[in-house]
C-alpha cells in the first residue's frame, strides 16, 4: 500500500509526461476517486497514511492539501517530498506497487481532461460519499466503507456499460 505522498507523486508523474496541468484542487479530487476505485477493485485502499474528508470543495486529503496549498489554483511544479526516517533524509516517495500504478493510471485516463471545477461539481452529486459526509462548516471524514460502497456501484455499472457497448 502506497502512502498519499507517493500517490501524488504518481499522479505528478503523469502531468509531467503529457501537456495536462495538475492544481492541488484536481490533484486531491484524482487522488480521492484512485482512493475509490482501489477500495471497489483492489478491495484495498491505495493509501492509509491519512483520511479523506468532506470539505466545502469536495474531498480532500489533508496531508497533500497542506502541502501544496501554496500553489493556490495555479498547476503543482513539484513532487511531494516526505522525510525517510530510515536514512534521515528527504525524498520523493514512489508507488511500487504495479496494481497501485495500474489505479492511478485509470483513473489518469478516466478523468484527465475533466477541469477541477467539472470534478468538485461531480464529486458533489446527489448520493456521492462527499454529499453523504459534507456538514456546514465542519471537516467530516468520509468513511473508507461510504467510499468503497459508492464505488463498488460505480465499477459495475462501468462494467455493464462496457459488456454491452
Amino acid at each position: 500500500m502506497g502512502t498519499t505522498s507517493a500517490v501524488a507523486n504518481e499522479f505528478l508523474k503523469l502531468s509531467e509526461n503529457t501537456e495536462i496541468e495538475l492544481t492541488t484542487m484536481k490533484l486531491l479530487k484524482l487522488m480521492y476517486i484512485a482512493q475509490g476505485l482501489s477500495l471497489s477493485l483492489l478491495d484495498r485502499p491505495i493509501f492509509s497514511n491519512d483520511h479523506i474528508e468532506a470539505w466545502k470543495f469536495g474531498p480532500v486529503i489533508p496531508s497533500i492539501y497542506h502541502e501544496f496549498k501554496h500553489f493556490k489554483s495555479e498547476p503543482i511544479t513539484c513532487k511531494s517530498i516526505a522525510l525517510d526516517t530510515t536514512y534521515q533524509q528527504f525524498s520523493e516517495p514512489i508507488l511500487s506497487n504495479t496494481e497501485e500504478q495500474k489505479i492511478v493510471l485509470l483513473t489518469w485516463q478516466l478523468y484527465k481532461n475533466i477541469s477541477a471545477k467539472d470534478l468538485v461539481d461531480l464529486t458533489h452529486m446527489a448520493g456521492t460519499p462527499w454529499s453523504l459526509s459534507y456538514r456546514n462548516n465542519q471537516n467530516s471524514v468520509i468513511e473508507n466503507t461510504l467510499i468503497k460502497k459508492y464505488y463498488d456501484k460505480f465499477v459495475t455499472n462501468l462494467d455493464k456499460q462496457l459488456k454491452s457497448a
